[in-house]
């Protein structure tokens, strides 16, 4: 029965970490401290790449898509394409 149990967490776990790895699409404004979106809702951006190209927009409204994740508590951004909107 134990066996049983811990199967079921762990399947329960990689179904939720799959969830979380979706890519999404965030529309909002550059700021220092990353993408502040629509709602409110501020997402880090992971240094790479793009994720770099894309902080060079402080101040602008972009439509940014990757995949997000929660690291310590905060949302985190690995930017696959984004887009200036304004």
């Amino acid at each position: 029965m134990a066996i049983g149990i811990c199967a079921l967490l762990f399947v329960a776990m990689v179904s939720a970490t799959a969830l979380l790895a979706a890519e999404v699409t965030i529309t909002g404004t550059i700021s220092e401290e990353g993408i502040v979106a629509d709602d409110g809702q501020v997402y880090a951006v992971v240094k790479n790449d793009k994720g770099d190209e894309l902080m060079d927009h402080v101040n602008k409204k972009v439509r940014a898509t990757g995949t997000v994740e929660e690291r310590e508590g905060k949302k985190v951004i690995t930017v696959t394409s984004f887009e200036v909107t304004e």
